[in-house]
């Protein structure tokens, strides 16, 4: 059983890895469709804000883009790109939308990449707002977008789509090396503005949002390993109760088996003796013969009847109640006791403190209490024979007592013995004859009358048990 549960929780183990791998690409992949966006429409904004209509001599319908460059860097020169937006009617239609095409050409240097290509799009879809025919300027430096201004405004995106969680940007040139993104941080991914500039950013205090959203997956896999070891414990406690259940029905068969061979194989033996050994002939010895015969089968129905007034009484059936005095009751069947107590060497005390023990009841039921439970008392009493029975008063309760210092009953079969059949295994099964009825006849009993009954047992040191009854 523990080796399944082990794999339970490596099964739950792996399984909550996946489901955090899962929520980790998931965060990945929409920050940096954000990211994208934010930066994108930064510059989409800067560039329609930047441009400026001029008209230069010599340069006409000119775009000017400036780079700023460190003093030492070589490519610190003018590059000039020539847009021009024509604007043509529909044939036979004046009243139709005019068609646009925007023609683009360069010169001087290459610029490092592709990345001018980025203000083209701004210009194109802003161009309806545009006020003027086909000449535009258009500069930009390393301070038009730089990284505190992407960092604050990324921030606020995700702050907005419910995102806790701050991200770090940084800008580099294309001829400069890649920045470094610390380990396990979400590298978002890169992205090129004009002209020539890389924007890197990453995520790295992630972990805590992500625990936050694994909460109900890790509360369901906690739900399903409790669930799962609790069937497994119940059905290992039921294994363990069934295989203690067939050993005790394998005690009450072998006892009862005991039980019923005795007297059986004595009347074979008598019957044996008046055909074959001339004891048909002696009158006294066949009275004799036949006695022991009716004893035994005494003993036979007995045991049948002991077993059948089990099974009347679970079923519930209607007790005589009257009024009655316990303590007449209780010391009646003592005195049916004495005899089997003065043979065997019984030290038997009685004590008795109250006046008033009336109780409604069933008589007869109520003396098979008392019956078991001096019953029990007598044969698990082995070393030590010492009984001590109490009868008491108090308030508007009444309880007997019965006190013994025999084997004792071990805790585990504490809660069970007031079961049916349950007997305590023995190192001599046959030694103490009986078949676990006794005291869940006294339990079933004492429930009717509405009563309770308490076990006090160690082992090797006794039993004590004691019911009580509500006064009349």
């Amino acid at each position: 059983m523990t080796g399944s549960i082990l794999v339970l929780f490596l099964v739950q183990f792996f399984w909550l890895s996946s489901v955090y791998k899962d929520y980790k690409n998931s965060l990945t992949q929409e920050t940096r469709l954000l990211f994208a966006t934010t930066v994108t429409g930064m510059l989409d904004s800067l560039v329609l804000k930047e441009l400026k209509p001029v008209f230069v001599p010599g340069i006409p319908d000119t775009v000017f883009m400036k780079k700023h460059f460190n003093k030492l860097n070589y490519k610190d020169t003018l590059r000039s790109v020539r847009i021009e937006i024509n604007r043509e009617e529909v044939k036979g239609d004046s009243s139709a939308e005019k068609d646009r095409k925007i023609l683009v050409f360069t010169a001087g240097d290459e610029f490092l990449g592709d990345s001018i290509k980025g203000i083209f799009r701004p210009i194109i879809q802003g161009i309806d707002s545009l006020k003027w025919e086909n000449r535009f300027t258009f500069s930009m430096d390393g301070q038009s977008l730089d990284a505190e201004q992407i960092a604050k405004k990324f921030n606020e995106v995700l702050a907005s789509n419910n995102y806790p969680l701050r991200a770090e940007v940084q800008r580099f040139e294309l001829d400069q090396g890649s920045g470094t993104v610390p380990k396990g941080a979400i590298s978002l991914e890169e992205i090129r503005i004009p002209f020539g500039t890389r924007i890197i950013g990453y995520i790295e205090s992630y972990q805590g949002f992500l625990l936050q959203k694994m909460l109900l997956p890790f509360l369901f896999a906690l739900l399903v390993i409790l669930l799962i070891s609790w069937s497994m414990l119940a059905m290992y406690r039921n294994m363990l109760k069934q295989q203690r259940l067939n050993l005790l029905k394998n005690d009450i068969i072998s006892n009862i088996t005991h039980e019923l061979k005795t007297p059986v194989s004595t009347v074979a033996i008598v019957l044996e003796s008046l055909e074959n050994f001339g004891a048909n002939d002696k009158a006294e010895l066949r009275k004799e013969y036949i006695q022991i015969a009716k004893n035994e089968l005494k003993r036979l129905t007995a045991m049948a009847d002991n077993i059948l007034k089990s099974s009347v009484l679970e079923k519930e059936t209607k007790l005589s109640f009257e009024f009655l005095e316990m303590d007449f009751l209780l010391e009646e069947k003592i005195q049916s006791f004495k005899p089997i107590l003065e043979s065997q060497g019984f030290i038997f005390r009685y004590l008795k403190e109250g006046n008033d023990f009336k109780l409604k009841g069933d008589t007869e039921q109520l003396g098979l209490v008392i019956f078991n439970l001096l019953d029990n008392a007598v044969k698990y009493s082995k070393d030590e024979k010492n009984i001590e029975i109490s009868l008491k008063e108090k308030e508007n309760k009444i309880s007997i007592t019965i006190k013994d210092k025999g084997v004792g009953i071990p805790e585990a079969y504490q809660k069970e013995i007031f079961e049916k059949f349950i007997r305590v295994p023995q190192q001599d099964l046959h030694d103490v004859k009986g078949y676990g009825l006794g005291l869940a006849q006294v339990a079933t009993i004492v429930q009717a009358h509405h009563g309770k009954i308490l076990l006090e047992s160690h082992v090797g040191k006794g039993s004590s048990f004691t019911v009580q009854f509500q006064k009349a």
